[in-house]
């Protein structure tokens, strides 16, 4: 695979830029071809490199599934300020229109290399770790994250890092998957979508986590525009069963029995947040009170152009519902799925409402719903004298 090579800097290409936002690659005479595709991915999806005047940069043409479009390619657009915002490094976006090899005018992105080329070499977190058997994995399409730490951590060391290193690495990767994965809801952030920056420098080898790269699937903005209408014009229940579906790549799941939530997502959150630092994490991404509207004009700003109100909609929408889902998982309040019992509505509600009344804490709440989600399973259980029992606890401890 051969770079196109550009007589423009990423930064003239400004001048190409359409009403639309669009920067027009064609008029800025660049000409995708065989030798300058991406090997690597989707076959019916162009990706091509340009060196910009030094400036590595990779052209994918829009996702399309069904033959209907997305709003995965402003998506990218989004997710780079909102990982500006919270101060982690991501790649650089922007839109752009080409001609692809048949001639076809193919709507897409530019993504900036994460990488200096001429010092260092990027891994993804699957060269370094492998597959997950299929035998041993939990559920399809999914890698397991306890998978993904032991056998991570195991590379690391093999590989003679030290152990603050690899520490100091392990807890940026929890981070990545808990900011991208879990609150951003990227449903595509794979083992092959992370990935480390190795260089070798005064005779040393030093590894970092990659910045951010592919996120076109964040805030539920990879759906068919046709989906995303009807999610928007449909009840709220709709849109709440699209957010707890948007579940990570990378992840756990655990039974009910088993004291789980039933939920990739929420016991994948439950998994990085036994990390203390994570989840401090977490709570200050909670407390940062971010504002999507602020996130969108910096995007319209930079392009000249509107983003589509449907997608700041889904967008906005999501973030909200997904935030306020987090939150309850942290302080142990998510409801249980799926119950046949009645009065267990009733039972949580009191119990949550009590909980916050005598001060139990977040951890006591989680461990004390856990145990309950296993002895509830039993068809004589007395939930009068349960909860009393629960509350009359949770008043001596105060």
């Amino acid at each position: 695979m051969d770079a196109i090579q550009s007589q423009y800097s990423v930064e003239d290409l400004e001048q190409f830029r359409d009403k639309e936002g669009f920067i027009n690659l064609t008029k800025a005479e660049i000409e995708l071809t065989s030798q300058s595709r991406e090997i690597e991915g989707n076959p019916n999806r162009g990706k091509n490199w340009v060196n910009f005047n030094g400036t590595n940069v990779l052209i994918k043409g829009e996702a399309i599934l069904e033959d209907e479009p997305n709003y995965g390619i402003y998506a990218e657009l989004i997710a780079e300020e909102i990982s500006k915002y919270y101060g982690r490094g991501t790649a650089h976006y922007d839109l752009v229109k080409f001609k692809d090899e048949a001639g076809n005018e193919v709507r897409g992105v530019l993504s900036e290399s994460v990488i200096d080329v001429d010092s260092q070499q990027l891994f993804t977190l699957r060269d370094l770790i492998g597959d997950e058997p299929v035998e041993d994995g939990d559920f399809i399409d999914t890698t397991s994250y306890s998978f993904t730490i032991e056998k991570l951590q195991e590379r690391l060391s093999k590989d003679n890092f030290d152990e603050e290193t690899i520490q100091n690495l392990i807890t940026e990767y929890k981070k990545d998957l808990l900011f991208y994965s879990i609150y951003l809801m990227d449903v595509d952030k794979h083992i092959e979508n992370i990935a480390f920056a190795v260089e070798k420098k005064d005779g040393k080898r030093n590894i970092q986590l990659s910045k951010n790269y592919d996120s076109e699937s964040i805030l539920l903005l990879d759906n068919n525009v046709s989906t995303i209408h009807d999610i928007l014009n449909g009840d709220i229940s709709g849109l709440k069963l699209a957010v707890a579906e948007a579940h990570p790549r990378i992840g756990t799941l655990r039974s009910i029995e088993e004291g789980g939530l039933n939920s990739y997502w929420m016991d994948t959150l439950e998994d990085l947040c036994n990390d203390d630092e994570i989840y401090d994490y977490s709570a200050q991404l909670l407390n940062s009170e971010m504002d999507l509207d602020v996130i969108f004009e910096r995007v319209e700003k930079r392009i000249g152009a509107k983003i589509p109100e449907e997608a700041k909609d889904i967008a906005k929408y999501a973030f909200s519902e997904r935030t306020t889902q987090i939150d309850k998982v942290l302080r142990g309040e998510i409801e249980l799925p799926n119950q046949q019992n009645s009065g267990l509505d009733d039972f949580f509600n009191a119990l949550v409402n009590k909980s916050k009344e005598e001060g139990i804490r977040t951890g006591e709440q989680v461990g004390v719903g856990q145990q309950m989600e296993k002895d509830i399973k039993s068809p004589n259980i007395d939930l009068t004298s349960m909860l009393n029992q629960l509350l009359s606890t949770g008043s001596e401890r105060g």
